[in-house]
């Protein structure tokens, strides 16, 4: 691989790791602040890419764009007027909407309405090749008397240190100006919550937090990745010496939909994957005292097709050039998840 490919390939790399992002959606905070309108997330431009053996494939049209912030916005619900004592509860959970079973359906713009994944095959492998995934997990917490909050994932498959890089597992991404990487837990202030404001962005609390996923390829998607990979490599030679890419009417939507195709896939593996851990959420108090709940999460019945009709209205509005309808869908993704509380 030359170094001009290496450098292409390396900002495609960096476009799909999230946290890069981080400077977008601070920006987009800005906007908003002016009074403008935020970009928020937008197809991906059809630069040139550089072709190796290995696909690494950028998903999900409506996820690629700017980051929706992991601790969110304040909370939107308070717990009741007058003076209360020491509670508190995952925004997530405390707006949604209750379920016969005592779980609560978690609004997509708070938990999970988007999934952001990279990935894929190498031909010479040993089959050992992995897509990691994300979602957008806002994790605010609405409460009275709180002073900090501490996050942390329980589960087997849970991983807290560098080599949750490598192999397949769950783990718990932080990057702010001290560093990024893994951690085992994180700590915020209850005040300063929101963590990708304009505000922290000022006084130097700009960071941001994450769940990823390493998730082995299954077989069903080895010939997807496969096809992928020629229609890039088919584009790729007819692109030489242009300074754009040359792409087909054709080419373009066999590739969304099978990108769609593998976004639809990836949700329903996330997700097997998030129901193997537990959320362990611990507040401590204004009077030193500290209170912990545990919350589960489960995948909403017919999850995979409600995604898949919600990629498809997307792209179709793109097709039409229906800006307003994809802000509507970016700003409403569906609810796709179930959220179960246990107190200790």
């Amino acid at each position: 691989m030359d170094r001009h490919t290496l450098e292409q390939f390396r900002t495609r790399a960096r476009k799909v790791s999230l946290p890069e992002d981080v400077r977008e959606s601070v920006l987009d905070e800005i906007r908003v602040e002016k009074g403008e309108r935020a970009r928020g997330p937008r197809r991906p431009r059809r630069e040139r890419r550089g072709v190796t053996r290995r696909t690494f494939v950028r998903a999900g049209a409506v996820a690629a764009g700017g980051v929706v912030a992991f601790l969110g916005v304040s909370a939107l619900m308070n717990h009741a007027a007058g003076k209360r004592g020491n509670w508190f509860a995952l925004t997530a959970y405390a707006e949604g909407t209750e379920e016969p079973d005592g779980s609560r359906l978690a609004l997509g713009e708070t938990f999970g309405g988007h999934i952001g994944w990279a990935g894929g095959v190498d031909p010479e492998s040993d089959g050992d090749d992995l897509i990691m995934a994300s979602t957008e997990l806002n994790l605010s917490c609405t409460g009275d008397n709180v002073d900090t909050l501490t996050y942390r994932l329980e589960g087997d498959n849970v991983g807290t240190d560098v080599d949750a890089y490598s192999k397949p597992g769950i783990w718990i991404f932080q990057s702010n100006y001290e560093g990024s990487g893994p951690v085992a837990s994180f700590t915020v202030d209850y005040d300063s919550q929101d963590t990708q404001s304009l505000q922290a962005f000022l006084t130097g609390r700009a960071a941001y937090y994450a769940v990823y996923a390493n998730i082995p390829v299954p077989d069903d998607l080895v010939p997807v990745f496969l096809e992928m990979q020629e229609i890039s490599e088919t584009v790729a030679e007819r692109s030489e010496g242009s300074e754009t890419i040359i792409e087909t009417d054709e080419e373009q939507r066999r590739d969304t939909e099978l990108m769609n195709q593998v976004s639809v896939r990836v949700a329903d593996l996330f997700a097997d994957e998030l129901a193997k851990t537990t959320l362990v959420m611990t507040a401590a108090f204004s009077d030193g005292s500290e209170q912990t709940k545990r919350y589960s999460f489960a995948p909403r019945e017919d999850y995979t097709q409600i995604y898949a009709d919600y990629l498809k209205e997307d792209w179709e509005a793109y097709l039409a050039g229906n800006d307003a309808r994809r802000t509507e869908l970016t700003q409403n993704p569906p609810s796709l998840y179930l959220i179960t509380e246990a107190e200790g």
